[in-house]
């Protein structure tokens, strides 16, 4: 076992994260996945409630720790980093800059000057890292002692040191067996590295399907492409062809008819609702006739708004209903006027007077 660990981290630029530093003439910024707490090809488990945190507050606090290039000695890196948050995946992020226009001198260096490193970067040429730390202690996760470096193995009687191989399948009992790792409590971040391999099983295997699915998708014939759209989508005429040109046709004819059916369809909608409004005007009309001032215009607009239009036409006929008894309609005066008879029989002996 050794002080540091290769992690293949996921190395992000500001078109990746928005909320990253903005880059200007002096830095250029990146963000490293630096560590987590899953196990890694030495068998080692940073421990998140002390290591990981110590990493993140050691990455936070000024000056920050170096950006190096496999782990120099006595190499002041390509950049520091300025901020790191631990996720609640327990992944620590780590937010590094570095230095614009800069030329590097010195044995342990990939790269002699920033500009290259940079575009190395930005290309994915560099996309892993390993962490070194300091201060550590070990336990392992079989019998929770404390593990010494180089002399435990062979130290069978000693009862205060592990003496388990790490990545050694034991029996735990039952039959059980049991891979022995352990757990790095209390280490503190000493600096982080660029690397060209990396550690950590599960996230590495994670990239590779992923780049994997990626180059697969690339070197797709055509046919394979058709094939998966068959799979993919059920349109009949793509079935009758193999000819890209002819499969992107139906597909262009095809996009062209969901457009024309989704005009027709916002349309109906449009017409129904113009429709649906009349009714309801229709039925508040008869309501006022046949209630007056007790029917509630606002609540029955409410209300009728919605009922199915099966119902809201039954709502008018019983409304015009009410209302034609209240009010008969036809005419109810006369251009003429009629006096009382007894206003009639006056009329009439004066007259033979």
């Amino acid at each position: 076992m050794n002080n540091t660990r290769y992690f293949p981290a996921t190395i992000a630029t500001r078109a990746m994260h928005a909320d990253m530093p903005e880059h200007d003439e002096d830095k250029y910024w990146i963000r490293v996945t630096a560590s987590n707490d899953k196990p890694d090809l030495h068998h080692s488990i940073m421990d998140p409630k002390t290591t990981l945190r110590n990493f993140e507050a050691d990455a936070k606090t000024t000056p920050g720790v170096a950006l190096k290039d496999h782990h120099a000695y006595r190499s002041f890196g390509y950049g520091r980093s300025n901020n790191a948050v631990l996720t609640d995946k327990n992944e620590l992020m780590i937010d590094f800059y570095i230095l614009k226009n800069m030329e590097y001198e010195g044995q342990g260096r990939e790269f002699r000057t920033s500009e290259k490193l940079i575009r190395a970067i930005e290309h994915g040429l560099i996309n892993q890292v390993s962490v070194g730390f300091y201060g550590e202690r070990e336990v392992c996760n079989l019998c929770n002692r404390e593990v010494r470096r180089w002399y435990w193995w062979d130290n069978a009687d000693n009862d205060e040191y592990c003496t388990h191989k790490p990545g050694k399948k034991y029996d735990v009992g039952d039959g059980r067996m049991q891979t022995a790792t352990y757990t790095v409590y209390d280490a503190h971040l000493k600096e982080v590295s660029l690397v060209e391999f990396g550690s950590n099983r599960d996230t590495s295997i994670d990239n590779m399907r992923d780049m994997r699915g990626v180059i697969e998708e690339i070197l797709m014939t055509d046919k394979q492409w058709i094939d998966r759209l068959r799979e993919a989508l059920d349109i009949p005429s793509i079935a009758k062809t193999n000819d890209p040109d002819a499969v992107v046709q139906t597909l262009q004819n095809e996009v062209q008819n969901l457009r024309e059916q989704v005009n027709t369809l916002t349309n109906d909608a449009e017409a129904s609702k113009s429709f649906r409004q009349t009714r309801i005007d229709e039925a508040i009309k008869h309501g006022i006739r046949a209630y007056g001032d007790n029917f509630d215009e606002e609540y029955h607009r409410a209300y009728y708004a919605d009922l199915p239009i099966a119902q809201l036409e039954k709502h008018i006929a019983h409304n015009k209903k009410m209302g034609d008894a209240v009010l008969p309609s036809g005419r109810t005066t006369s251009d003429t006027h009629e006096p009382p008879e007894d206003l009639k029989a006056r009329l009439k002996r004066r007259r033979r007077r």
